[in-house]
């Protein structure tokens, strides 16, 4: 013991702290949350049933009556059952708290908790039957003829910096498959080029970065070839949008930088630049398709938009 810590000593080690954040950035943030979510409503129902909240520290035959009755009395805020699908990941969010802390056994898999997923089970089934589960306010995609009224309205185009930085939001979304939140928020300058292909066709070329389901760990697999955005000629044309919104930016944050910018409000009359040295706020980026409807007869129809029909209407 000696020796290895004469050995230990000659050498600098990371911190713990280095260590306990290189730990949590191998956890996807939105994983993370959900267990968190889903612990906060077991924890709330234990408290309410004057039970133990510590649910690491139950024996399997416990824990699973204990589990029949939580399955079956859980509610949200409202007092109201949850949809059918966010069962399954309530369930498997306790079993990756569980297995996070140390637990022998899967609430999901070993046959000690069964007859507990047998009540999910039915619980599941009587909520759809019982119209549960179709999800009325799912966010809609947006049909040729309404995204046509966005652009001839001007809430897509390049004629003020407010519509050219929304149709960037909405074409990059469109052509590389990006989410309409997540995926955007650490955009940079630098993920982006313009390059030519063999037929010499311009094309703006995304090198993706860590994604939700591709999350740059070690089993990560690069992608075969980095998506792109073609010439197509005219107005609408998304290489020549690009290069606009880039020509608006700052000179010195044209090739770096954040890729979503503020808007500069008090600009001159002349200003051709539109773009403050500064990045655009999350809680902007993540109303964008609010924005871009505002004023237009989809902010007043009954489909439901948000930042994710953008990619549904890929």
């Amino acid at each position: 013991m000696k020796i290895m810590a004469g050995v230990l000593s000659r050498f600098s080690f990371a911190t713990e702290n280095t260590i306990e954040e290189l730990k949590k950035s191998s956890k996807n943030e939105n994983t993370s949350r959900s267990t968190s979510f889903w612990l906060s409503v077991w924890q709330k129902w234990c408290r309410e049933k004057g039970v133990n909240d510590e649910i690491q520290n139950y024996e399997p035959a416990e824990l699973n009556i204990l589990l029949e009755r939580f399955y079956a009395e859980v509610k949200n805020k409202d007092g109201k059952d949850y949809e059918p699908e966010s069962l399954k990941v309530m369930m498997t969010s306790l079993d990756r708290h569980l297995r996070d802390k140390g637990y022998n056994f899967s609430i999901v898999r070993d046959r000690a908790f069964i007859s507990s997923k047998q009540v999910l089970e039915g619980k599941a089934k009587i909520l759809r039957e019982s119209g549960k589960g179709k999800r009325p306010n799912k966010a809609r995609q947006v049909s040729k003829e309404e995204e046509e009224e966005l652009w001839s309205s001007e809430k897509l185009g390049y004629k003020t910096p407010e519509s050219l930085i929304q149709t960037m939001w909405w074409l990059l979304t469109q052509h590389f498959g990006l989410r309409g939140r997540q995926e955007h928020h650490g955009m940079r300058m630098e993920d982006f080029r313009i390059s030519r292909g063999d037929d010499n066709t311009e094309f703006v070329e995304f090198a993706e970065g860590p994604t939700k389901t591709r999350q740059g760990g070690l089993n990560s697999k690069p992608r075969q070839f980095q998506p792109r955005m073609f010439k197509t000629g005219g107005e609408r044309c998304p290489v020549k949008l690009f290069r606009e919104f880039v020509s608006r930016r700052p000179q010195t944050m044209q090739e770096c930088g954040p890729f979503y910018l503020s808007i500069k409000n008090n600009r001159r009359q002349g200003d051709d630049i539109w773009y403050k040295a500064q990045p655009m706020g999350v809680n902007k980026i993540n109303s964008m398709m609010k924005d871009i409807i505002s004023g237009t007869s989809l902010e007043s129809s009954d489909k439901r938009f948000s930042n994710h029909s953008a990619r549904k209407t890929v």
